[in-house]
């Protein structure tokens, strides 16, 4: 069976529970008949990496923050966490155009970038 995260809100509150259900409709069902929070977003868990998290050593850049853009001059803020020491902005830029898009349209260029250091 499939396995999902859902989101759950009441008031201030936010609480996130991972369920293995039969289907999004199943999750939804359940939810509503047992808790009086709001289901508030349903996701399948498509990879979950259960191996030994790695110690933390602190050889990284803290946050790298941009923005991304596509050939609609269209814009949308990244923000990476834990950014390996060797990676630059360039090395970012490369690996987006690759691999990400933009409103399904390939992104074009990175402006405005950021590394903090600690």
């Amino acid at each position: 069976m499939p396995l999902y995260r859902v989101q759950l809100k009441q008031g201030s509150r936010t609480e996130i529970n991972r369920v293995e259900a039969k289907s999004v409709s199943a999750v939804l069902a359940f939810y509503k008949s047992v808790s009086t929070m709001r289901v508030t977003e349903i996701l399948e868990i498509k990879y979950e990496d259960d191996s030994k998290i790695p110690i933390d050593d602190f050889n990284y850049y803290k946050v790298f923050k941009g923005y991304l853009t596509n050939d609609k001059r269209e814009m949308k803020q990244i923000i990476i966490k834990n950014v390996k020491k060797s990676v630059r902005s360039e090395d970012i830029l490369r690996e987006a155009k690759k691999y990400l898009q933009l409103n399904g349209v390939s992104i074009k260029s990175l402006v405005s970038s950021l590394f903090k250091f600690s």
